[in-house]
């Protein structure tokens, strides 16, 4: 997957200007699918700046952190990320894929269709052009029909009592 990012940002007088235009390569994640990481920062932003992408390690961000990501899951996974990824926490006995994170994820279905389940089995079809809210829940994702899926996902962390 290839993605094309334009940020803007300000000159050293504070005016709009484009900071950057470039394509992004989708990132392969064995199980996952691949991703492509758009936007990551840890700390809320300041303006003027120039547009330049803060560092953010990991793909879930910390309490006020986020991330944005277009992500393509394969329908050859019976789930979703079946081994978690850091920042997904997993309960003992959990079914394979089943986690939750200490996020609010919006996901936008651009393509494809998934199944989001959670914990008390319940199961809903998202289809392209359905939004899904995440508000911290344990949660699974599967890919349905024969084509991959395709999600852009803003995810804000947040904190859990």
């Amino acid at each position: 997957m290839q993605v094309r990012k334009v940020v803007t940002g300000h000159d050293a007088k504070g005016r709009a200007v484009i900071a950057r235009d470039e394509e992004i390569d989708g990132v392969f994640i064995p199980g996952l699918g691949e991703l492509a990481f758009l936007w990551g920062a840890d700390e809320p932003a300041t303006y003027p700046n120039p547009g330049d992408n803060p560092a953010a390690p990991g793909p879930f961000p910390p309490v006020g952190g986020i991330r944005f990501v277009i992500a393509t899951y394969s329908p050859e996974f019976d789930v979703v990320a079946p081994e978690p990824l850091p920042g997904m926490h997993v309960e003992n006995g959990d079914e394979p894929g089943m986690h939750r994170t200490d996020s609010t994820d919006f996901g936008v279905v651009l393509s494809g269709n998934v199944v989001v389940e959670l914990d008390d089995g319940v199961e809903v079809l998202l289809s392209p052009g359905d939004v899904v809210v995440q508000n911290g829940t344990r949660h699974r994702w599967r890919v349905v029909g024969g084509v991959p899926a395709t999600v852009a996902a803003f995810i804000i962390g947040a904190h859990r009592r």
